[in-house]
């Protein structure tokens, strides 16, 4: 019989397991013994990063568990550490209950199990969960359209058409935080919605113009109607386009509303009259604060990625970034000094990936230090050690 070392080791090389190793190691990690150490590593978020980088530097990771584990104030557990090897198998059977994958390779947010379902809204105030797992499920239909929930899209349909006097009825689909989701408009627009996003669209489009409402952050790629504009309402910005790529972000909770177009022309109105022509690698910020709107060329990858499943920045505001982090992962985040919102730093997140591997990151070449508490993250300037 092979030891369960060696099982371990080829499970985390990516090996296929023979039946009988899956089964030694399921019922490995079913043991009481091992039981109460599983929710311990679930809570700590080893990520992938950080087992590639305890491969690559073993020092260096097991470093990073201890720190990660001393902040993370688990004093109200018996932990038992006997030397590195200790260190070590205890990280392997976090691993291997954290990463066995889910039936059908589906990826999980350990964040947002917990997060209320993403809703629709219909006209006449009924609302319905919209659940990412359903596969055409149809969820309305009358005798002008028909609205079907498909993996983690909801798909508008129109069946018939309404007289120019008739009223168009709207629906509101609400994204909370710690979900995404995609919305196809009856004319073929897509629209991806990042959390904590409120989406409200039309069950056609009628009339001279196709609009819609925003409060959070949608990308939308619109299709071409030279005969109607699309018009996006965002909090204190307007944008109309004929066809186009673009992303807004207006939370009405951020200072900023922010215009960011990827493909083909954009036209955007702000208040007091302000409005500006885009061309792609344009972007418009108004800022809440001032009433003021400015145009700048920009990088759009950092500001559309999100929709691909990762977050890249560059430079970025520390507020900013916890700021993401919060919405996807549904933390609380508070500052004990206002100045540390003020720092900027850059890299790449996944989404599902660990982001304390991230924080690590920002500690090591920032002074600033986590605290972590189930959700809650408290940031403090780091303790510098005095010689």
């Amino acid at each position: 019989m092979r030891e369960i070392e060696d099982i371990l080791v080829d499970y985390f090389g990516g090996e296929e397991l023979s039946a009988e190793d899956s089964m030694r190691l399921e019922k490995w990690l079913e043991e009481e013994k091992d039981a109460g150490i599983v929710p311990v590593l679930e809570r700590m978020r080893v990520g992938k990063m950080l087992r590639e980088e305890l491969e690559r530097e073993p020092e260096a990771g097991m470093e990073a568990i201890r720190r990660r584990w001393r902040r993370t104030n688990w004093w109200q557990r018996k932990v038992w550490f006997v030397g590195a090897v200790a260190a070590v198998a205890l990280l392997v059977i976090g691993l291997a209950f954290l990463f066995r994958s889910p039936a059908g390779g589906e990826k999980v947010n350990v964040f947002a199990d917990n997060c209320t379902l993403v809703t629709l809204k219909l006209d006449n105030g009924k609302v319905l969960p919209l659940r990412a797992d359903r596969t055409n499920e149809v969820i309305v239909k009358d005798s002008f359209s028909c609205i079907e929930n498909d993996n983690s899209t909801l798909i508008c349909m129109n069946d018939g058409i309404k007289e120019d006097n008739e009223e168009v009825a709207y629906h509101t689909i609400t994204v909370p935080v710690g979900a995404e989701y995609r919305v196809l408009l009856p004319d073929g627009t897509k629209v991806h919605l990042n959390a904590d996003s409120e989406f409200r669209f039309p069950e056609m489009f009628a009339g001279e113009n196709r609009e819609v409402y925003l409060k959070g952050e949608g990308y939308f790629e619109v299709a071409k109607d030279s005969a109607k504009r699309f018009i996006v309402h965002a909090l204190s910005m307007d944008a109309t386009v004929l066809g186009t790529s673009f992303n807004i972000k207006a939370y009405s909770e951020q200072n900023e509303i922010t215009a960011t177009l990827e493909e083909g022309r954009l036209q955007v109105d702000c208040e007091h009259g302000q409005r500006f022509d885009l061309q792609a690698g344009h972007q418009v910020v108004f800022s809440k604060l001032t009433g003021n709107a400015e145009k700048k060329s920009v990088t759009t990858m950092y500001y559309t990625s999100w929709r691909e499943g990762f977050y890249c920045f560059n430079g970025e505001t520390l507020e900013n970034v916890m700021d993401v982090l919060a919405k996807w992962y549904g933390l609380d985040v508070f500052y004990m000094d206002e100045a540390l919102k003020k720092n900027k730093f850059s890299g790449r997140l996944k989404r599902y990936d660990d982001f304390l591997y991230l924080l690590d990151k920002f500690e090591e070449t920032g002074n600033v230090e986590f605290i972590i508490k189930d959700k809650v993250i408290t940031i403090k300037k780091k303790n510098r050690l005095r010689m």
